[in-house]
């Protein structure tokens, strides 16, 4: 005769059991399906190079009044690719702390850009307004006090292979400091942040 304390389990207690562990199941099928499809990381940017050949001492050029310069757009994303719209570019030149011109600007076409891809972009700008006697005074003598900016305007899309997420606009910026060679005074890449100078 079995006792109350050996008495087995009802069956529907087991299937309620089961149907829980499968909810709890799908729940986290589908939380981790939202977050693979709606978390990207944005791209990375950063300056390469940037040359002004009017400030380098051996140039042939040296009433030039172009500035080239190199981007490289890393794609971090594991499986996302990404859509770039038209980006603006604008440059400034640092007069002192409170004074600051815009000396150029162009665009750049859209690209697309597969996941973990890096893309390189060059580009040669004519400026105007750049206070030569002032930039080339800063840069004398070895000094790197010359200081210039970029600032890039951009929109770009996501896409995970099933739909394009809608457009995020990114605002970077970074500032360089010339030497007397006419190039940036760091050899390491200079990575583009959110802009909080001109522009």
């Amino acid at each position: 005769m079995l006792t109350a304390a050996s008495t087995p389990a009802p069956a529907n207690s087991n299937r309620s059991r089961l149907r829980l562990f499968f909810r709890l199941g799908i729940a986290v099928t589908l939380s981790a399906a939202l977050l693979w499809f709606t978390i990207q990381l944005r791209p990375h940017c950063s300056l390469e190079k940037f040359y002004i050949p009017a400030l380098n001492k051996t140039s042939n050029h040296p009433n030039s009044t172009a500035i080239s310069l190199e981007l490289s757009f890393w794609n971090r994303n594991n499986e996302k690719s990404i859509y770039f719209d038209n980006l603006s570019m604008t440059l400034y030149y640092y007069h002192g702390k409170s004074l600051i011109s815009l000396i150029g600007y162009t665009s750049i076409p859209e690209f697309y850009q597969q996941h973990r891809h890096t893309k390189h972009h060059a580009e040669t700008i004519q400026t105007f307004g750049v206070p030569w006697e002032d930039v080339k005074m800063k840069v004398s003598n070895g000094s790197t006090g010359a200081v210039f900016r970029v600032n890039l305007v951009m929109n770009v899309r996501y896409w995970n292979g099933i739909w394009k997420s809608r457009r995020h606009e990114l605002r970077l910026g970074v500032n360089v400091t010339i030497n007397d060679q006419g190039m940036k005074s760091v050899n390491s890449s200079l990575r583009l942040s959110n802009a909080s100078g001109p522009g």
